[in-house]
Formats: structure tokens, C-alpha cells, sequence
């Protein structure tokens, strides 16, 4: 008995030190608030909010005047990309100095407007996913960047009135949280995935006609409600978009299809409903682009109700008990 005392006395001990040091380490890997603003606009190596400006300037203007001019300025155009910062510590001997391992993602943000475009950047706080957005203007050094830098606030109060946001991204760092905060209806899709500037015009009038199928999507009959949709532009690329309703709004994906095995189709399959929260599922569009026996055989082993849905119906999806 003294003897399992004693070890008992000794595990005892040993899971305070353990529990002592697990919440150490994760105090220190939360402990810095805030990513270091400078870095993020302008000296990350490359790999900030200018070097995006540089890069990506020429291709977010003859895509963001197609998907204005298409849209009657209806909708909204945005690029990003996301990296990595310092964080700056905020207490003890190194209080002030950038801190490379307790890194802050950034997210770099380049809108087109009407006659010109915006950047902007934002993160979130002690790079929690779920923590409260950041971000600070800085001081302009050297030459002024080709695309003004505002507040994100200023981009996402332009967008506030669009209808839809297509958002390309160049890699996949970014947090799709901050998105059902900051958008109305948005679309994420890679870019380079839309395959021509006409294509441009076909989406957006297929999900301007889709989104006539909802009486309104502020609606909590649909919050368990998810979209599988399909559309073909006249180039003859195919495109699949699927969304959820998040906050009273359409979030979504859209991607290119290009199938050459049947795993391909059982894959991406697999990747939508891993991304789709609704009990109901609807599939809208004329063509099922020979998804339907994978998409059948998912959500029947999922206990998944499907329903479809054709393009030239005149029931809203509100209608649906």
C-alpha cells in the first residue's frame, strides 16, 4: 500500500508538471496579439500586401472591368493571398521585437472598383481562427504602391450593396471564416480556375438567374440547407460550385471540371459534401456532367436528401418544407 501511495503520489505529480507545462506552451504560442503591420504591407521578403500589388495588379484589372461591365457593376471582384508575419511581442526584455516564431497569418486583399481598385490587409488576433480581426495602416516609405492601401472596412463597404463576390485565391492559407464575416453572397475559387474572360459573363448570369430561385436567402428555413450547382459556358468549360448558408448568405466554392478516371468524379464528390453542412442537398442545373450515380451513392450512404433542380423552374427553394 506505502508503495502504490507513493507511485500514485508521483503520477499525481507528474500530471500537474505535465498540465503545467502544456498550458505554458500554449500561453506562449498565443500570447502575442498582434502581427507586425509593416511586415504585412510592405517587408515580408516579397510576401505582403505590395509584393501582391506588383504581382497580381494587371490581372485583377482585366478580370475585375469584365465582372463589372457583365455585372452592371452588380457584383464584386477581389484577389488575395495570404502569409505569414512576425508578431510583435508585446511584454517583457523583448517587448516591441518582432517575433518570428509566434508567427501571424496575414490575408492581402485587392479589390477592383468601379474606376480604379483597393488593397488592403487583415488578420486575425493571436492568429486565432475564430479571434477578432486586426489590422492597422502604416506609414508609406519609399514610393507610394500602384493600387491605393485602405482599411479593409472601406473594401468590405463597397461591397456591402453587390449581390455577389467572386474571390480568387492564389493559395490556400487564407481563413474562410473571415469571409462569412466580412461578404455578403461570395464564391472562392482558385485562381486561374475560370479558364476565359467569357466565362466570366457566363457565371455570372447563371448565379444571378439562381439566385432568383430564393424568395430571400436571409432565411432560416434554409439554414440547413446546402447547393450542389452545375453550369457549362459556351467555351464548353464546365464548372461546379457548391455552397452553404452561412450567416444568412451563400458561401461557397466554385471549381473547373476536368474528369479522366471515375476516382476523379468519386473524389471531388467526396470534397464537396466535405465541405457541405445541409441535411437537404440541392443539385441545380441542366446537366449532371456524370456526377449523378456518385452523388446518389454519397448521400444515400450519408443519409443525405437530395433533391434536383432544373434552371428553368419557377419554385423558390423557400417553398420547400
Amino acid at each position: 500500500m506505502p508503495l502504490l501511495k507513493s507511485m500514485n503520489t508521483i503520477g499525481f505529480s507528474a500530471l500537474v508538471l505535465l498540465c503545467t507545462a502544456s498550458g505554458t506552451l500554449n500561453a506562449q504560442l498565443m500570447h502575442n496579439q498582434y502581427p507586425c503591420a509593416e511586415c504585412a504591407v510592405g517587408d515580408n521578403n516579397g510576401n505582403d500586401l505590395k509584393g501582391l500589388i506588383i504581382s497580381n495588379k494587371r490581372d485583377l484589372y482585366e478580370k475585375g472591368d469584365v465582372v463589372n461591365t457583365a455585372s452592371g457593376n452588380t457584383w464584386g471582384y477581389m484577389q488575395i493571398r495570404s502569409a505569414t508575419v512576425p508578431s510583435v511581442n508585446k511584454s517583457g526584455e523583448k517587448k516591441g521585437e518582432l517575433n518570428y516564431v509566434e508567427a501571424i497569418t496575414a490575408t492581402y486583399a485587392l479589390y477592383k472598383t468601379k474606376d480604379g481598385a483597393q488593397a488592403a490587409w487583415w488578420a486575425r488576433e493571436t492568429n486565432n481562427p475564430k479571434g477578432p480581426l486586426t489590422s492597422r495602416m502604416v506609414k508609406e516609405t519609399g514610393d507610394a504602391p500602384e493600387i491605393p492601401i485602405v482599411r479593409y472596412e472601406t473594401i468590405t463597404e463597397e461591397i456591402e450593396p453587390k449581390v455577389f463576390t467572386i474571390v480568387e485565391y492564389s493559395n490556400n492559407l487564407f481563413n474562410e471564416r473571415d469571409f462569412d464575416v466580412l461578404l455578403k453572397n461570395y464564391v472562392l475559387v482558385e485562381n486561374g480556375a475560370i479558364k476565359t474572360n467569357e466565362d466570366y459573363k457566363s457565371i455570372i448570369s447563371f448565379y444571378n438567374d439562381f439566385l432568383k430561385k430564393f424568395t430571400y436567402v436571409d432565411d432560416p428555413i434554409l439554414g440547413k440547407r446546402s447547393f450542389i450547382t452545375m453550369l457549362a459556358t459556351p467555351a464548353g468549360n464546365k464548372y461546379i460550385g457548391y455552397f452553404n448558408i452561412v450567416n444568412g448568405k451563400l458561401a461557397g466554392h466554385l471549381e473547373f471540371v476536368d474528369f479522366q478516371y471515375q476516382k476523379d468524379k468519386d473524389a471531388l464528390v467526396k470534397k464537396i459534401f466535405g465541405k457541405l453542412t445541409g441535411s437537404l442537398v440541392y443539385v441545380y442545373g441542366d446537366d449532371n456532367f456524370d456526377l449523378e450515380k456518385p452523388i446518389v451513392m454519397y448521400a444515400r450512404e450519408h443519409e443525405i436528401k437530395l433533391k434536383r433542380r432544373h434552371t428553368n423552374t419557377d419554385k423558390k427553394f423557400n417553398e420547400d418544407k
